[in-house]
């Protein structure tokens, strides 16, 4: 059994800290012993650890990449893998002046890890054929619920009525674009569809003030229970500025709820036929999408969603179990007698 090592700066990250409870699963937990090492996001001087695979989750920057050499340097005969939850082209596109010196970091760190973990496709595209890190070094491995619950929600919602139900939930941070798509419910005739957000953050007030005056829309504060407001719900609406993965959209499909979703970066792969993709840039471009949604079979999409989503989570699973054998195979590498080396090496 293999040791591996987390490192996370910042507990409350979310889906990044709820995703790794994955490692309790008894298909991993049979193969490694994990563990989460608290780390200061200021640290420049990384700790020795009795590691096999050292797992980063900590957002890069430059001033990081000093923690990640000395990381190297501290614990040479560990793998070391960097799983990037944030930065993508969208991101790239809303929040970088200078897109050169923030690709030469993101190089620099794939350098100094042996590997990069994706948690799209569109993600690992972006930075193999845009940002220039080898493709050889990115690998892809979605981000992990364990909320199985939500497969036990009916399939539509009860008491069903012409008016259409919509939610949407996550931080109240202005990535998430909920600003904009409470001023498109003002384009969108009140007869025709309810909105309800849950959540918290930085702009709670913001939007609790900018939807005051709207009887279709209720602000809500944060819930671990995403499934009471999925079963009340027609469909999820995600019109995120940019988004790695999104795990809400993956948890809206267990649910059995149709996703309309922006389309930016990992979004867009998950719809498949639960859902569909429009662009969400404006309100005016939101409110679009409200209304092409209430045309839309929403049931039968969020049917097929759900099916299309079951045994994504064996398979990440299995990502990761593919991932600590090769933690392993560098380990018996690295422990190899010279003389055995020599031999493979001379016979390879």
């Amino acid at each position: 059994m293999i040791k591996v090592a987390h490192l996370l700066d910042d507990f409350a990250m979310g889906g990044v800290t709820r995703a790794l409870t994955l490692f309790d699963e008894p298909a991993l937990a049979a193969r490694a012993h994990s563990k989460v090492i608290p780390v200061n996001s200021d640290a420049r001087l990384a700790p020795c650890m009795e590691a096999d695979l050292i797992v980063d989750h900590m957002a890069l920057s430059w001033k990081r990449l000093v923690f990640l050499a000395s990381l190297r340097a501290r614990n040479p005969k560990a793998r070391i893998v960097h799983v990037e939850h944030s930065y993508t082209a969208s991101f790239e596109r809303v929040h970088v002046t200078s897109k050169a010196r923030f690709r030469a970091m993101l190089k620099i760190a794939a350098l100094l890890v042996d590997e990069f973990i994706c948690v799209s496709n569109a993600q690992k595209n972006w930075l193999a054929q845009v940002v220039g890190i080898k493709a050889d070094k990115l690998s892809v491995i979605y981000p992990w619920t364990d909320r199985t619950e939500l497969f036990d929600i009916d399939t539509a919602r009860k008491h069903r009525s012409p008016k259409s139900r919509l939610l949407a939930y996550g931080r109240y941070a202005p990535v998430k674009n909920f600003d904009a798509l409470i001023d498109a419910m003002r384009r969108v005739p009140p007869d025709i569809v309810d909105l309800t957000i849950f959540g918290d953050g930085p702009e709670r007030e913001k939007l609790e003030e900018l939807s005051v005056d709207l009887g279709n829309v209720r602000i809500l504060g944060p819930s671990d229970a995403p499934g009471t407001y999925l079963a009340d719900c027609d469909a999820v609406i995600i019109p995120s500025k940019s988004e790695a993965f999104g795990l809400v959209a993956t948890e809206a499909r267990m649910a059995s709820r149709a996703i309309i979703v922006a389309n930016v970066d990992g979004l867009p792969e998950q719809v498949g036929g639960g859902g569909f993709v429009a662009t969400m840039g404006n309100a005016d471009e939101i409110s679009q999408a409200i209304l092409d949604a209430a045309k839309r079979d929403l049931v039968q999409m969020g049917i097929q969603g759900r099916t299309e989503v079951r045994g994504q989570s064996e398979e990440i699973i299995l990502r990761w179990i593919r991932l600590f054998e090769r933690a392993t195979e560098q380990f018996a590498e690295e422990t190899m007698a010279p003389e055995a080396r020599a031999m493979i090496e001379a016979t390879s």
